[in-house]
């Protein structure tokens, strides 16, 4: 009988024991109090480190800063939690279709800096699909991987060989007009202005097998000045 008694005080202990712990899980929980949130006027921001939340409560991690460091961020709020009882300022950031809750002291004003690596790739990318569009002959010349814009835009300079196949140099006049669109509007005004006006000259040219080498020379000089624009964004 005492046997029964003390298990039975042991199971009550263990129970009490339990009890205070569930309810310190729950307080833990809670222990993010958001005291005021305001509107504040849109300004770009940009971060290397910090998570951003889902809520202002910091509840869920959404993401991490650290993988958008070229992301630039535009805040339109801000709110004052007390985190374990210190006092914090969160910043709601947007960028897209991504949005959510970080410590406004990891952020720096400003856009975030430009990712040149992963732009010379993606244009590295797009420069070989438009050469696919190409002559086999300009496509051997012109495709493969580039060491920068310099590689890149030497090829186009010097990779056109003057072709007599009409068909042909309309394939060639194809991939030149979409490197073009790659890179249009990167230049100066002038520069620009005067890429504008030759692309839309061999864009409206007919190639016939009477005109071929007037035809030829125009995207010959054409592909020599884009390619040398392109070089210079070495």
């Amino acid at each position: 009988m005492k046997k029964i008694v003390k298990a039975s005080a042991l199971a009550a202990l263990s129970l009490a024991l339990v009890v205070p712990a569930e309810s310190t899980s729950a307080s833990a929980k809670s222990r993010v109090k958001v005291i005021s949130t305001t509107s504040v006027a849109k300004r770009a921001y940009h971060g290397k480190k910090g998570n951003i939340y889902t809520s202002a409560k910091l509840s869920k991690r959404h993401y991490v800063m650290k993988h958008y460091k070229h992301t630039t961020w535009y805040m339109t709020k801000k709110a004052v939690i007390k985190n374990k009882g210190k006092r914090g300022t969160l910043a709601y950031i947007k960028a897209g279709n991504k949005s959510g809750w970080i410590y406004k002291k990891y952020l720096t004003a400003g856009k975030a800096p430009v990712n040149k690596a992963k732009i010379l790739e993606n244009d590295s990318i797009s420069f070989n699909r438009a050469m696919m569009s190409a002559s086999s002959q300009l496509q051997d010349e012109a495709t493969g991987s580039y060491d920068g814009y310099k590689d890149m835009g030497s090829r186009l300079t010097y990779g056109y060989v003057y072709g007599n196949e009409v068909d042909e140099i309309k394939m060639d006049r194809t991939a030149l007009l979409r490197v073009y669109k790659l890179f249009k509007g990167r230049f100066n005004k002038s520069q620009n202005a005067d890429l504008a006006a030759m692309a839309s000259q061999i864009k409206n040219l007919q190639v016939t097998g009477d005109n071929w080498q007037l035809a030829t020379t125009k995207m010959a000089t054409f592909g020599a000045t884009l390619g040398n624009l392109i070089e210079s964004l070495a």
